[in-house]
């Protein structure tokens, strides 16, 4: 789903005010975009955890913590939908039965298709309940199982190279008819409306509250059903060592339209099924709730 919006960077600092301008260029893998914003900052908080102080050791306590960097975004534009910053900024869901308007939006050929999103200086660890939260601007048409969805495949790495997902499975039958119902997209993201918003719905970032998709909504995931299956779904160069690897750990977060010429139904061979105006998954933001320092 396309949406149109303007994007107000206002840059101060106490007593100076400094100019500030957007240019567009396309995200490469040294680029790291900041939060240029007024109503949020990144929330490091979660049961008065502190900081980690030994790299690789994960932070006792769950804390609420936003990918707040692109590795990579090759549909950047820097404008609107097309700025890939949308997707670190925080997230600012439209409820129930809308869709937001701070995301970045993807597409359907390898140009396009994907965006990969870090959390700089740490890596996202496997903890009780859900690890992470996709959040991707479905909405509820009409009846509990009627969304307006773009499905995505979600897949995590610490190289870029190799990764391993979910083993996503589309399972409405016949699965050449596209389904509606986000019950029949088990283990994509892009199923469920957002419900979180970092200034009127952020429950003050308690990680009990934040990571009940019930009030935050979204899509949750949990490292220990991370798969090692390598299929036209998802888990480029996954095998059942680098899945226990990620288990432990992963760096990065790889986030693509599941009905991308990038991928296929296993059970088909065709590419995932859509719905009929659908023209690419808009991304609000992921939340980690455990971490360690790389």
């Amino acid at each position: 789903m396309k949406i149109q919006t303007t994007l107000l960077l206002v840059c101060s600092s106490f007593l100076m005010v400094w100019n500030c301008e957007t240019k567009s260029s396309n995200v490469d893998s040294t680029l790291f975009l900041p939060l240029l914003q007024t109503d949020h900052t990144i929330p490091n908080t979660g049961s008065g955890n502190p900081e980690e102080t030994t790299p690789g050791a994960p932070n006792s306590n769950p804390g609420v913590w936003l990918a707040d960097t692109v590795k990579s975004a090759p549909g950047h534009t820097g404008s609107g939908i097309g700025n890939s910053n949308n997707a670190v900024n925080g997230v600012r869901g439209a409820g129930l039965t809308g869709g937001g308007t701070d995301v970045f939006s993807l597409a359907y050929t390898l140009a396009n298709d994907h965006i990969i999103l870090e959390w700089s200086g740490h890596k996202i660890t496997n903890g009780p309940g859900i690890d992470f939260i996709v959040f991707e601007n479905a909405f509820k048409v009409s009846n509990p199982s009627t969304y307006f969805m773009d499905i995505v495949i979600v897949e995590v790495s610490n190289d870029t190279t190799n990764w391993c997902g979910f083993n996503p499975n589309y399972s409405f039958s016949p699965e050449t008819t596209y389904s509606k119902n986000p019950a029949d997209w088990p283990r994509f993201a892009g199923r469920n409306s957002v419900l979180f918003h970092e200034t009127t719905k952020n429950f003050g970032y308690d990680p009990s509250l934040v990571f009940d998709t019930a009030n935050s909504g979204g899509d949750g995931f949990d490292l220990d059903e991370l798969s090692e299956v390598s299929n036209s779904a998802g888990g480029t160069g996954c095998t059942s060592i680098l899945r226990d690897e990620l288990k432990s750990g992963f760096t990065y977060i790889r986030l693509s339209s599941a009905s991308s010429v990038r991928w296929k139904n296993p059970d088909t061979n065709l590419a995932f099924v859509k719905e009929a105006i659908s023209n690419g998954p808009d991304i609000d933001g992921v939340y980690a709730r455990y971490r360690a320092i790389r």
